[in-house]
């Protein structure tokens, strides 16, 4: 992707950071220095930035809000009109699951060069039937330490609000747990006011879990209605960038996240509210088809789960929708050309 192409909504998160970074003391003609940025496009609904521009504005605001944890609290206090309709999708959603996945969809109308790592797989099930989400960063390489380090507090953050927002807190075991792979602070100042019950540093890689039945189980009926009214906004919303990403992608991210073995044509064509003979009609004139998607979604799921979980062969076979472990081994083989358990070790 182009990133000098204005495609970031300036009144999404671009605006969310210059309000928070002024309301922490930074100047706003200082924020807005060597971006490209002037404070007379806050008021064009319709102004656009680069991502560059975007990268330029952060970078001025962290460094002039020099703080070990800044992206804590920019993450704790950002508000969620920033992300539109999504925002406002956390207040009504029947579930974690449906929202994350919701997220996952729409997160390229705030910031389209998400679309870059929208269709990976992230989130896993593990043993003790908890959801497990990594905490992965697509600024890992940043040459900016300061920088690097404030968009990983700040994700940790926004994503740690989105499972106490819409975790179901009445199930058996409402439990956040977070892990970091970061050294125990001498401090822990901000860390004690994010919503878990459970923070741990010095480990391997950083993710947050909770049950199955916190992450899945529905909640809220009386609000699913408003809910479905948001997604048609968020959808509409993203049909504004279908010049950008091919429909072959974007039904994809919408299989991904609604992904089950038996899922089929119709269903999906029903959710995305169109024909079932334009949607395979769509995907054809791209060079694909239904059948090729999600198989390339179920292995990739599959593959996934033998790297990150703990579950059994077997377990994961069942999941993911193989009659048995030979046959998804036999599967991972053709597919990856490694074996089941040389995945497993790498």
């Amino acid at each position: 992707m182009d990133f000098n192409a204005r495609l970031i909504p300036l009144h999404r998160h671009p605006l969310g950071f210059i309000e928070a970074f002024t309301a922490l003391g930074a100047d706003q003609s200082a924020l807005l220095a060597g971006t490209g940025i002037s404070s007379a496009m806050f008021q064009m609904q319709e102004a656009r930035i680069s991502y560059h521009q975007w990268r330029a504005l952060l970078a001025n605001g962290v460094h002039q809000c020099r703080h070990p944890q800044l992206g804590l609290i920019v993450g704790l206090e950002f508000d969620w009109s920033f992300w539109g309709p999504m925002g406002f999708m956390l207040g009504c959603s029947p579930s974690l699951k449906e929202v994350a996945e919701s997220f996952r969809r729409y997160m390229v109308t705030v910031q389209p060069f998400y679309a870059l790592h929208a269709g990976r797989s992230n989130s896993y099930l593990d043993k003790g039937n908890r959801v497990v989400e990594p905490i992965n960063y697509a600024t890992s390489q940043d040459a900016d330490p300061v920088l690097k380090d404030f968009l990983r507090q700040f994700r940790l953050v926004t994503t740690l609000r989105i499972w106490d927002s819409c975790g179901n807190k009445s199930v058996a075991d409402p439990d956040i747990q977070v892990r970091l792979d970061l050294p125990q602070p001498s401090s822990y100042g901000y860390y004690d006011q994010l919503p878990c019950q459970s923070l741990e540093f010095g480990h391997t890689g950083s993710s947050i879990s909770g049950s199955i039945e916190l992450v899945f189980k529905r909640f809220r009926p009386l609000r699913l209605r408003t809910y479905e009214r948001l997604q048609r906004e968020c959808e509409q919303e993203l049909e504004c960038f279908a010049e950008r990403f091919s429909f072959a992608e974007r039904v994809r991210w919408h299989m991904r996240s609604h992904f089950t073995p038996e899922l089929e044509l119709n269903q999906v064509a029903e959710q995305l509210q169109i024909a079932p003979r334009n949607l395979s009609r769509r995907l054809s004139a791209e060079g694909e088809t239904f059948r090729k998607l999600l198989h390339e979604i179920r292995m990739e799921i599959a593959v996934h789960h033998l790297r990150q979980s703990c579950l059994a062969v077997e377990e994961i076979a069942d999941y993911t929708g193989f009659s048995c472990a030979s046959s998804l081994r036999r599967a991972v083989k053709n597919w990856s050309g490694k074996t089941a358990n040389e995945l497993r070790i790498g």
